[in-house]
C-alpha cells in the first residue's frame, strides 16, 4: 500500500496493552446486583493494543510502542499482536509485574461496563518514544496515543511526533488533565460525547452535558475556540461531528447491527489513524473509520471484530453493512 506521497504508510501506536476477560451477560447489573455471565471470552485488549489492530488490518504497518509483564498474559498478548500483524519490536516487557488486565461486561444489547487494571504502562520512557519518532531516519506518518497511558507520555509523545514531523493523533480516552500544547498539537483530538463535554469542563471549570447533536455542535465549537487543530467526536448511532478552525460538521453513521460495542471506539480511531497515513483527508479518514466501527459492533469481541480493508471499502461503496 503507497500513501499519496508514493510512501509506505506506517503508524506507531503509543499505548496500552492488555488482557481482556469479557462476561456476557442478560443485561448489566445494577448497584449491588449479581447477574450471571452464561459466556466468558479470553483475549488481548487495551486501547494501545486494539487501535493498533485496527491500523494493522487495513494493512498499513503498525508498530505498538508498550510495556507487558512477565507473566503468561504477556505471552498471549504477543501472541495475538503478532497473529493480527502487529509489529511488537518496542513492547518492553517489565520483570516482575503483571500485564494489564480488564474484565468487560457486555449485555445482550451490545452495551458494555470495563474495569481496567492498567499494568505497568507508567514505565513507558520518554526515551523509548524519541527512538520510534526523532532517532528514525523515516518516522512514522502517524502517531497515535490515548488517554490510557499517564499525562507525561501523552506530552512526551505530541512532543515528539511535532519534531519528527509526524501527524499526531490523540485518543484522550479516558480523558485526564493534559497540558494544553499536547491537546493543541492533537490533528485530530478524538473524542466521544461524554469524552467532550468532561474535556470542556476541565479547561473552562463549567460542568456540562451533552443531550443530541446540537449539543455536541456547541461543545466542538467551544473546544476549538481553545486552540485545538482539528477534532472529532463520536456519536455512535449518530455518526460524528468534525471541527477544524474553519468549519463544524456532521457526519451521519452507517446502518449497523449491534452485538457488542466493546472497543468499537478504538476500531474507529486505528482506522481513521490508517487513513490518515495512507494520505486521505480527515473527513474520508473519518469516515473510514466510522464505516470500520459499523462492522465491529456486529460481532461479539473487540479487536477480533475489526475489519480488513476490503471490508471498509465494501461499506462505503454501499452505504450499508454487508453481512
Amino acid at each position: 500500500m503507497i500513501d499519496s506521497a508514493g510512501r509506505e504508510p506506517t503508524v506507531l501506536v503509543v499505548g496500552s496493552i492488555h488482557h481482556d476477560r469479557s462476561l456476557l451477560v442478560p443485561r448489566l447489573p445494577g448497584p449491588g446486583e449479581t447477574v450471571i455471565s452464561g459466556r466468558t471470552l479470553d483475549g488481548l485488549g487495551g486501547k494501545g493494543a486494539n487501535q493498533a489492530v485496527a491500523v494493522a488490518r487495513t494493512g498499513v504497518h503498525c508498530d505498538l510502542l508498550g510495556v507487558v509483564g512477565d507473566d503468561g498474559s504477556a505471552v498471549v498478548v504477543r501472541r495475538e499482536l503478532l497473529a493480527h500483524g502487529v509489529s511488537v519490536a518496542q513492547v518492553g516487557v517489565v520483570p516482575g509485574r503483571q500485564t494489564g488486565r480488564a474484565t468487560v461486561v457486555v449485555e445482550d444489547a451490545g452495551e458494555n461496563l470495563i474495569i481496567v487494571e492498567p499494568g505497568p504502562v507508567d514505565l513507558i520512557a520518554r526515551n523509548m518514544i524519541d527512538a520510534n519518532l526523532c532517532d528514525r531516519d523515516t518516522p512514522p506518518a502517524v502517531v497515535v496515543v490515548q488517554g490510557e497511558v499517564p499525562a507525561p507520555v501523552i506530552c512526551w509523545t505530541a512532543e515528539s511526533a511535532k519534531e519528527a514531523g509526524s501527524r499526531f493523533v490523540l485518543n484522550l480516552a479516558p480523558v485526564l488533565p493534559v497540558d494544553l500544547a499536547a491537546l493543541r498539537q492533537a490533528d485530530p483530538l478524538v473524542v466521544n460525547e461524554h469524552e467532550a463535554t468532561a474535556l470542556l469542563e476541565l479547561l473552562d471549570g463549567t460542568p456540562r452535558t451533552v443531550d443530541g447533536l446540537d449539543d455536541a455542535l456547541g461543545v466542538a465549537r467551544r473546544l476549538i475556540g481553545t486552540g485545538i487543530r482539528s477534532l472529532v467526536i463520536t456519536l455512535g448511532a449518530d455518526g460524528a461531528v468534525l471541527a477544524d478552525r474553519h468549519r463544524v460538521h456532521h457526519e451521519a453513521a452507517f446502518p449497523a447491527t449491534v452485538v457488542d460495542t466493546t472497543g468499537a471506539g478504538d476500531c474507529f480511531t486505528g482506522t481513521l489513524a490508517a487513513g490518515l497515513a495512507c494520505g486521505y483527508p480527515l473527513v474520508e479518514a473519518t469516515r473510514r473509520g466510522m464505516a470500520a466501527a459499523s462492522i465491529a459492533v456486529g460481532q461479539t469481541g473487540a479487536a477480533t471484530a475489526y475489519p480488513t480493508r476490503a471490508q471498509v471499502d465494501a461499506v462505503l461503496h454501499s452505504g450499508a453493512v454487508l453481512r
